[in-house]
């Protein structure tokens, strides 16, 4: 890898920008199918992009051998657009970070803070090829973001619906009664915020499409940069710090009693 001759011409790309984002909506559908988190926030998702895009242009030589080229970075500057019309159209309570109250800020914390452990204790029992598929059931692979209402009911939502049907992960996560309770009146009372329905929109739908697949094309950025940078540990490490971070892993880190392994 790091001794590959860097003024070899770049491999030409015979696909177009909208072949190269129907590729990242495909990847994006099977992570969602393997129950692959995407946690992070989508507008900052779609800001990042001007920036990554920049830094596969820096070393289009390298990473367009190793199949990351214009049409990729075409179909992801779209997406970026695309993202930023549907937060714009969606009503703003349902994409904004402030709520309208500290009531309401307090009832999102607490949901998504509950949908969040719930989530993490569910992937943490379901690591087999079928746990994947009941790990889907309970929503990973979804995007969740916990500053949006929309994402945090909808994960309540599906939480509920997927505990019903997955009776042994219940007990395997060690549910208990008055755990259920929480969570069913935390979606009750998130639902009835104006904005965050528990279920999803077509616009949100669309959202949830194309930050899937923006996300998709960050992988295949940071997996190619990774492996063309390899003699370059620094700017290997400056091009990889461009993707935006995952806030829920923020969170976690914050978390003074989360367990270890």
């Amino acid at each position: 890898m790091a001794r590959k001759n860097p003024t070899l011409p770049a491999k030409a790309s015979a696909r177009s920008a909208s072949e190269a984002r129907a590729d990242l909506v495909a990847r994006a559908a099977r992570n969602a199918e393997g129950a692959t988190l995407c946690r992070s926030d989508p507008l900052a998702d779609a800001q990042a992009v001007a920036a990554v895009v920049r830094a596969v242009e820096d070393h289009a030589a390298e990473l367009s051998r190793r199949g990351l080229d214009g049409a990729f970075c075409e179909a992801a500057l779209q997406l970026a657009r695309e993202i930023e019309h549907h937060l714009q159209a969606m009503p703003a309570a349902a994409v904004s970070a402030r709520v309208r109250s500290p009531d309401a800020a307090e009832l999102l914390a607490d949901a998504a803070a509950t949908a969040q452990a719930v989530r993490t204790a569910v992937l943490r029992v379901t690591r087999s090829s079928e746990g994947r598929r009941v790990a889907r059931d309970f929503g990973l692979g979804d995007p969740f973001s916990t500053r949006q209402p929309a994402h945090v009911a909808r994960a309540l939502t599906r939480i509920l619906a997927a505990l019903e049907v997955h009776r042994e992960v219940r007990d395997d996560i060690g549910l208990l009664p008055e755990d259920m309770q929480t969570i069913q009146d935390l979606a009750r009372d998130l639902g009835a915020i104006a904005g965050a329905p528990a279920t999803v929109s077509d616009e949100q739908a669309q959202l949830l499409e194309a930050q899937g697949a923006l996300r998709a094309f960050f992988d295949l950025f940071a997996a190619k940069a990774s492996l063309a940078l390899a003699a370059d540990p620094d700017e290997r490490a400056r091009v990889l710090s461009l993707l935006p971070r995952v806030e829920e892993r923020r969170h976690l880190r914050r978390e003074p009693t989360r367990a270890s392994g």
